[in-house]
This record gives structure tokens, C-alpha cells and sequence, in this order.
């Protein structure tokens, strides 16, 4: 009797049970369908690489008040300064900081200084926020000196794991460069499907960009548009917006003491070892990547459209390359002769070390064989290293009590296989005498 009054209610009132299964359905497909641009607005916050919890009610207490003199780049050297070894380097993507990196990691080595690092890995939990409960819970004994892994700058990180005093820097590149750097070496035209059957994938992106990018696999959207300011924390909604442009470049204006530009590198690492104190023999490097001048090979009208699409780079290039500039023309005379005898002291340690210069790996990677003169000089050996086999190094001296076997295997077995394009890096017995000395010799003989 009851099923009946049920089935006969239906049937007089079927109209309203339809109309409201019908708005169930509509809400459910809209709050469940996969909006490219909503889903990735603010990605790396609400689903980072690594599920995180941030604690936001953390506020930053400075120690000891550094005066302004600290952070500012001296017109000249000053012979009484001490140097400083504590250092914020916010890496950009292709922009040449792998050889910066090299710089950063041969001296933390040298001065037996702790780098702020996820164990064995090149970022930490990029393009989300900084994994602070895993880097507090390893803070050395004495604290963390370098920061110099891929991650997104995010202000409040930076202070809560830098000791006071920190030195803020960055690198930038032209935008039209490090964009076709992007597109080629991150592998933009396999990424993207709809570029794969074309011979020229520029023009062919940039007759849609917009719906090009959302196309694009999460490993390199956030590298597509304007990556150097996504990296420096600017939200990818706010590319458009001038008054958030114009309040990221002078917030970074403010928070960094000082920006190099690659075009300009040998005189940014100049002036940079004059802000830090350092040696000049320490500005040495050695080209680790082959950044190729890509904007050689495009049309005119190709490289507006690029300039226009990273239009919040450009910008942000513009100021800092503007600025820099400007501290340049305030140096001594003797700036100039640091220049020239930094280029020469790279052009006769390359020439002292190296023989010649192996068919790139790995997309843009360079190799070298070592002079026979110099087949046990570690500076060489070190300065050829890449910087994934830098982070696995000082990976296993950080962590090397709680690292598995495994990893240590994992190690050896990526620096065997890659010493067979780059034979002058860091060979695995060169990095197991640091490691262990006692069993060094033995290890020699297993191998």
C-alpha cells in the first residue's frame, strides 16, 4: 500500500523531482569539472609538490640589527671588511644560475658552511612553499648559511630559515632569451601536443598563447609566462594588473640587496665579491649549460610577441638591469681592471684545467676532459661538477646518517653514468674520501 502512495506521488508531482535532480546535476558538474585557469590560479599554495602545513602564525622576531652600510656594495674594495657567508640566492630558471650555484656551493664547502636543502633533491618542493617543518626539524646545530635550491620566493620563509644579516640575491636574464631557453630546454613543444606536428613551434604558440599555455603539463605551465617574476612570488592572475607589477618590482627592489644580471655577469659577480668580502679567485666559473642565443633564430615579429607575452619580465629586466647600471658608473677605477683580470683568470684556469669540450648531454649540459696536468686538481674537478651532482654531494655530508643505502647507490650510480659525457667532474671515490676515509681505499679497489 505504501509503495503505491509512493510510486502514484511521483507520478503527479515528477516534474519538480526532475527540475531538482537537474540543478543537482548542473552544481555537481560545475563545482567538479577541471577549469585549467581556476585549477591552476593558486596551485602551488593549495596543492603544493609536497602537502604541507604552514604555520602562519609565526612573526619574525630580527636578533642582532645589522646597519645599512651591511647590505650595500661598497665603491671600492674595503681592505678591513670580513666576509660575509650567510646568503638568500633565489635561483630563476634558465638564467645561467647553474654556474652561480657552483660558485655558492665551492665556497659554503671550502668554509665547512651548511646549506639550507631537502636531502638529494635540486628544489625545495618548488613551484609551492618552502617545506619549513622538514628544514627546522635538520637545522644544523649552528643554523643554515646558504640558500641556493629552486624555490618560490616567499618573504617570511626567507627570514624564518636565513639567519639575521642574510645577503638577498637573484639573477635575471633578457626575457626573449630566457624564454626560447624555456621552450627548448624544458621541452615546451612536447609538452604542449598541439605543437608537436610543427616545424616552427613559435609561430605556431603564439597564435594562441593563451590557450597554447593552459595546454601545458603542470611540470612547466608556471614556466610558460613570465617564469622569472612567477618565481620571484608574483601570482600568475596579477600578470595583467600594472599596480601589482609596479608593487612586486619595488617590493624586490626593497628585499633584495642586490640583483645580477646575466648579460652583465662578470660584472655582477665583481660587484657581488665587493658586497660579500670575498676573494676574486672565489668569482671563478666555468659554463656548465649552453645558453644559446636562441633570439638569433626567430623572426622580428616572433620576438615582440615574446616580449609582449612576458611583458612583467621585461619590466622587471628593465628596472634591475636600469639599477645596475647605475652601481656599475658609481665604482672606482679600478672596477673596470676586476672585470678584465676575472675574465682572464677565467680564460687561464679554463685553459690550465681543461682540454677540450665535449658534444653537449642531457639538452644543454657541457662536458670537459681535464688536462693530464691537472687529472687530481679538485678545483677543477669541482668547478665541471653540474649542479645536481653538487646537490647529491653536499646531500650526503648534511645527511649522511640518515640517508638509506639506497640513496648512496642511487648517487654513485648517477655520477658513474654521467662521468661518461662529462669525464672532468667529481668521480664517486673523490666524493667517498670525504665521506669515508677509512674505507677509501677499498672502495677504489671495488670499483
Amino acid at each position: 500500500m505504501l509503495l503505491v502512495q509512493i510510486v502514484h506521488r511521483i507520478k503527479k508531482e515528477w516534474q519538480i523531482i526532475v527540475t531538482v535532480l537537474a540543478i543537482y546535476t548542473f552544481y555537481f558538474t560545475l563545482t567538479s569539472i577541471n577549469w585549467p585557469q581556476a585549477q591552476r590560479r593558486l596551485k602551488s599554495d593549495r596543492e603544493p609538490v609536497v602537502r604541507i602545513k604552514v604555520d602562519d602564525s609565526w612573526v619574525y622576531r630580527p636578533g642582532k640589527i645589522y646597519p645599512p652600510e651591511w647590505y650595500a656594495i661598497p665603491q671600492k674594495p674595503d681592505p678591513t671588511c670580513k666576509p660575509k657567508n650567510n646568503i638568500y640566492f633565489l635561483r630563476t630558471h634558465q638564467t645561467g644560475t647553474s654556474s652561480v650555484t657552483n660558485i655558492f656551493y665551492r665556497y659554503g664547502q671550502e668554509n665547512d658552511l651548511k646549506f639550507v636543502m631537502n636531502a638529494l633533491k635540486l628544489n625545495l618542493n618548488y613551484p609551492g612553499r618552502i617545506n619549513m617543518h622538514f628544514l627546522e626539524s635538520a637545522k644544523p646545530a649552528m643554523g643554515y648559511n646558504i640558500l641556493c635550491q629552486y624555490s618560490r620566493y616567499h618573504k617570511m620563509d626567507a627570514l624564518r630559515i636565513m639567519p639575521d644579516g642574510t645577503i638577498f640575491t637573484t639573477l635575471l636574464r633578457h626575457p626573449v632569451d630566457q624564454f626560447l631557453s624555456v621552450f627548448h630546454n624544458h621541452g615546451i613543444k612536447k609538452e604542449i601536443r598541439n605543437l608537436q606536428p610543427h616545424h616552427n613551434p613559435y609561430e605556431e604558440f603564439f597564435k594562441n598563447p593563451k590557450k597554447l599555455s593552459l595546454m601545458a603539463s603542470d611540470n612547466v605551465f608556471h614556466l610558460i609566462q613570465n617564469s622569472m617574476s612567477f618565481d620571484l612570488g608574483l601570482d600568475p592572475l596579477k600578470f595583467t594588473n600594472e599596480t601589482a607589477v609596479d608593487q612586486l618590482i619595488k617590493k624586490l627592489d626593497k628585499e633584495f640587496h642586490f640583483v645580477m644580471i646575466l648579460e652583465l655577469l662578470d660584472e655582477s659577480l665583481v660587484l657581488f665579491r665587493r658586497l660579500m668580502c670575498w676573494d676574486l679567485q672565489h668569482m671563478i666559473y666555468v659554463k656548465l649549460s649552453v645558453n644559446n642565443e636562441y633570439s638569433t633564430s626567430i623572426s622580428p615579429e616572433i620576438h615582440e610577441k615574446i616580449l609582449d607575452w612576458n611583458s612583467v619580465d621585461k619590466k622587471l629586466y628593465d628596472h634591475f638591469y636600469k639599477k645596475l647600471q647605475g652601481i656599475i658608473s658609481e665604482q672606482d677605477d679600478d672596477f673596470h681592471k676586476e672585470v678584465a683580470m676575472l675574465k682572464k683568470m677565467n680564460a687561464d684556469f679554463w685553459r690550465e684545467c681543461y682540454s677540450k669540450v665535449l658534444p653537449v648531454f642531457d639538452g644543454n649540459k657541457v662536458g670537459y676532459t681535464l688536462q693530464d696536468t691537472h687529472s687530481d686538481n679538485r678545483t677543477c674537478k669541482i668547478l665541471a661538477t653540474d649542479d645536481v651532482t653538487q646537490t647529491h654531494i653536499i646531500g650526503l655530508k648534511q645527511f649522511k646518517d640518515t640517508l638509506p643505502p639506497s640513496d648512496i647507490l642511487m648517487v654513485r650510480n648517477h655520477m658513474q653514468n654521467l662521468n661518461k659525457h662529462n669525464p672532468a667532474m667529481l668521480k664517486w671515490a673523490d666524493v667517498y674520501k670525504v665521506l669515508d676515509p677509512e674505507n677509501a681505499a677499498k672502495l677504489r679497489s671495488d670499483l
